[in-house]
């Protein structure tokens, strides 16, 4: 159990962290530890077999060999038989599909890429559905830069002015499990108390209003935090709560620090809640003695502080915090706007619409058509 910190010192917003925390992550740093629970899985190493040119950006000094050494403005022709024969083996071996990630990040806002199938989203059947959605995320090209992937990491800031960090490159290949979405909930750990639990779909869905079904879900994802993950890992988890006879999956870990999305909590409310949990209780209550003249005063007095303190505990969140979206009209909800919608448009018109209201993008982006076509 870890050192609780004195209520008089505030707790930091974030906890420290490192380039190991962040490691952590990684699905290669904790699919052994927690197989029998989690989605199966196989983790490609790119830098043991000499394929991860596929996955950087042109000129970047650690490019393999496999890459075409053609200069000029041709792309780069890729051979890669080691890497299509393992994402072909994962393929065969989990049914048909698989899910791709590449370090710790899913390429989800590239998932329009691909036709829709019944199975849902990024449901990857060839090595070239792999290739295709991995090079078109934004996402996957983020998680490839060392600065924004390590980005916080105290251990780090000192080395990097000498030595950039080098990064392994690995390609996970997951079973594609067709997921309701209204059942993905993210959970928030800090100092081994569990938070929050947090919608993950930010849609209003009907079945998980009801005040049962909410108390539900919070039994549920504490009797597996304590069951399976307590003091093995910390920070951020996300699970699948599957029909309410079976056992949650876990889906993924993540580190506690800014760049995770805190969904419906912002990190200011869970830094509130974890200073709540670090609250001393409220004194117990002694059993209270026959009232007689000469008691009744000194027994009034002494239970004004406990009646004090009862009431500071019912005033007392219980942990962990269940947030889902309760309204249609609730202010994260997603309306007909598709995920990741950004993702979709040209960066050019991404960064033309920036400051600008609707009319002005208008205008600029029309005169910038027009100059285009007469250049």
């Amino acid at each position: 159990m870890p050192v609780p910190i004195p209520p008089t010192q505030p707790v930091p917003l974030f906890p420290p962290l490192t380039k190991s925390v962040i490691d952590s992550a990684r699905t290669s740093a904790w699919y052994d530890a927690f197989a029998g629970i989690t989605i199966p899985t196989t983790i490609v190493d790119l830098d043991d077999i000499g394929e991860k040119a596929a996955f950087l950006e042109s000129g970047s000094e650690d490019e393999s060999e496999s890459e075409s050494s053609e200069s000029g403005s041709e792309a780069p022709v890729y051979r890669l038989p080691r890497l299509n024969e393992e994402i072909r083996l994962a393929i065969k071996k989990y049914g048909g599909a698989v899910f791709p990630k590449l370090n710790w990040t899913s390429p989800k806002d590239a998932a329009f890429i691909l036709p829709v199938t019944p199975r849902g989203p990024l449901y990857c059947t060839t090595p070239a559905d792999v290739f295709l959605i991995l090079k078109s995320s934004d996402f996957i090209g983020h998680a490839l830069d060392p600065s924004r992937a390590y980005e916080g990491a105290e251990d780090l800031l000192a080395r990097e002015a000498h030595a950039p960090e080098r990064m392994k490159i690995e390609l996970v290949l997951r079973e594609h499990v067709d997921m309701n979405p209204a059942r993905e909930v993210r959970c928030f750990v800090r100092d081994d108390v569990l938070l929050g639990i947090s919608q993950r779909d930010l849609n209003f869905y009907d079945h998980l209003q009801p005040a049962d079904t909410r108390r539900e879900i919070v039994d549920r994802v504490r009797a597996f935090w304590e069951d399976d993950i307590r003091g093995k890992y910390q920070d951020i988890f996300d699970l699948y709560l599957t029909d309410w006879k079976l056992k949650p999956i876990l889906i993924d870990f993540h580190p506690y620090r800014p760049s995770t999305d805190p969904l419906l909590f912002t990190y200011q409310d869970l830094q509130s809640l974890s200073e709540v949990a670090r609250l001393p209780p409220p004194p117990s209550e002694p059993p209270t003695p026959s009232p007689t003249p000469a008691t009744t005063a000194s027994v009034s007095a002494s239970t004004t502080g406990l009646t004090s303190g009862r009431e500071r505990e019912r005033e007392r969140p219980r942990l962990p915090v269940l947030r889902i979206i309760d309204s249609r009209a609730h202010p994260a909800a997603n309306r007909a706007a598709p995920e990741y919608g950004g993702n979709m448009m040209p960066i050019e018109m991404v960064e033309m619409s920036q400051g600008r209201t609707v009319q002005g993008f208008r205008a600029a982006w029309a005169d910038a058509i027009r100059q285009g076509m007469t250049e």
